[in-house]
């Protein structure tokens, strides 16, 4: 084969598309962070199959044209960074498709170079041991080697090799891979992408895993039932040990918490649904059992997850109502989960609330109808997420008739504080003025679970410690969450603290809150607010001004 068309292209993309959804969930437990929201290969995937969908409504045979269609339909549909970085990389391509029919294999070492280009264009510090240098590599290794005489089949053949070699090396260029003993999580979304591609040309496309959908659709958009009280909790965990897992006992344990329960075992692979009223308790049994890929928890007894688009619009801010509201000066959209977080930010200046975190982050097109939706002339945004910030820079390009600030919070524990400072009434420079002010005074901190043994940043963290994030660094460990936490406060605050804010999740209850309450009122002059967050996986949020 010397050339290819739009044709060749389209199926070479779906079954690059079939074998990272494949893999995904493998891809995600290599998340570096010893925290259950290992969520890249979820990303990329959700990604790449927007793509995979639009290209199955278009009918056209010119290679330029069907590479417009899938750049677009990446970059509306990137979730995270990995997402826009690999919409970036096929923004790439596109470029160096445009205006062609069809390509030889040396006109497609060109478009490995753009997207290499592209991809690194996309990120404001590049940092190396990621999917960027597996890119790079794979492109420099391309050009070197491929010649006029080489096909197709010889080119991802090479692309192959080149990529596993570049994502086995990254652990050797960045520390913190090195210290957990893993590689690039986005390192290895790229080369399931590339071996997909491979595998067409040399004939044996990929095909959807029957078993990998069937786990995918466990997790459902919508399981909130009328008159149900207490927690839908549903997950899916890895089994350590899948050959000694007990069923019968597992289910024996959880029927005395809770009831429309399923238990289901699809070889190493445990899924879960249950109603519960303590699903920290469901989630604490099954913990030692081995590795969460997903959790997700509704709560029915509010009834307030009416949003499974992971996007609410404030009821404030209807169609009938904007009608008959001027235009005003600022609008602010805050990327939360959590619904009592949710709950507490609505009472606030807030026009959108773009739901999603960790585990869900929102697309770049979720991102673009909640900036469309606000009637301001500027449009601030809070990330409250690092790998939710590139989503946004993105969709900021998208919108024209409006001017987007994106503030860079990087935690769920900023949102209140910043909130409290916006108005929509002062100007874009006041508002921008208070927030940066406030984000460089304001000291935050999250507790988290960890799910296995690793080091990170010198610290030996053992399965099942809470780990110590302040100001979105690891500084210890604790055997309980409340212990974890106090250690926190001990880090945040100081004689110039004010106000303490604790926002308690799903794992914590009041009691906890309070008992933290007591600690900090016997030892600190500082007024205390708590809030519960319904946060899932972290049980505190805190932050001090």
């Amino acid at each position: 084969m010397k050339r290819i068309t739009g044709v060749e292209w389209k199926e070479a993309l779906i079954s690059a598309a079939n074998n990272i959804e494949n893999k995904k969930n493998a891809i995600n437990a290599l998340n570096v962070f010893p925290v259950p929201d290992g969520d890249t290969g979820t990303n990329m995937a959700s990604t790449i199959m927007n793509a995979k969908t639009e290209i199955m409504k278009v009918d056209t045979n010119n290679i330029g044209e069907l590479a417009g269609v899938i750049s677009h339909a990446m970059l509306l549909g990137a979730r995270g960074n990995s997402g826009v970085i690999l919409s970036q990389i096929f923004k790439g391509f596109t470029i160096g498709l445009k205006n062609k029919e069809s390509v030889s294999p040396i006109e497609l070492i060109q478009c490995f170079l753009e997207a290499t280009k592209s991809a690194y264009g996309a990120v404001l510090k590049p940092i190396e041991g990621t999917i960027l240098t597996v890119i790079r590599e794979t492109s420099e290794g391309l050009l070197k080697q491929i010649s006029i005489n080489h096909t197709f089949e010889d080119v991802f053949a090479l692309a192959t090799k080149l990529a596993r070699e570049s994502c086995d090396n990254t652990p050797k260029l960045l520390k913190v891979l090195r210290e957990v003993g893993v590689t690039d999580s986005g390192g290895e979304g790229l080369y399931a992408i590339i071996e997909g591609f491979y595998a067409y040309f040399k004939g044996k496309p990929i095909e959807l895993s029957t078993s990998e959908v069937t786990i995918d659709k466990f997790i459902s958009d919508k399981e909130v039932f009328s008159g149900e009280f207490g927690y839908c909790t549903e997950f899916l965990l890895e089994l350590e040990k899948p050959k000694k897992f007990n069923k019968e006992y597992l289910t024996s344990r959880l029927e005395k918490i809770g009831g429309s329960m399923v238990v289901i075992v699809d070889e190493s692979i445990l899924k879960v649904h249950i109603h519960t009223q303590r699903p920290g308790d469901v989630l604490n049994i099954v913990t030692p059992m081995g590795q969460f890929i997903k959790i997700k928890i509704d709560n029915m007894t509010l009834q307030a997850n009416d949003s499974k688009e992971n996007s609410m619009k404030l009821s404030n801010n209807t169609e009938d109502v904007k009608k008959n509201v001027q235009t005003k000066p600022c609008g602010l959209i805050s990327c939360n989960s959590g619904q009592g977080l949710i709950n507490q930010i609505k009472t606030f200046d807030v026009d959108y609330i773009v739901e999603g975190g960790q585990t869900n982050n929102p697309s770049i097109k979720d991102i673009v109808d909640a900036i469309n939706s606000v009637d301001a002339k500027t449009v601030f945004i809070l990330p409250n997420n690092s790998n939710i910030t590139l989503s946004a820079q993105q969709a900021a390009t998208i919108v024209r008739n409006k001017k987007v600030i994106i503030i860079p919070t990087k935690s769920q524990a900023q949102t209140l504080p910043l909130v409290a400072m916006f108005s929509s009434e002062n100007s874009e420079k006041d508002n921008k003025l208070l927030l940066n002010e406030t984000i460089k005074t304001l000291k935050y901190g999250e507790i988290a679970p960890s799910i296995k043994d690793t080091k990170l940043n010198g610290i030996k963290i053992k399965k099942n410690d809470y780990m110590v994030m302040s100001n979105n660094k690891l500084i210890g460990t604790a055997i309980t969450y409340n212990e974890a936490a106090i250690a926190l406060i001990n880090d945040i605050v100081d004689e110039n603290s004010e106000e303490i804010i604790i926002v308690y999740g799903q794992t914590a209850s009041k009691a906890d809150a309070l008992e933290l309450k007591s600690y900090i009122e016997m030892n600190f002059d500082i007024v205390v607010q708590i809030h519960s967050g319904e946060q899932n996986i972290y049980p505190y949020y805190i932050s001090v001004q």
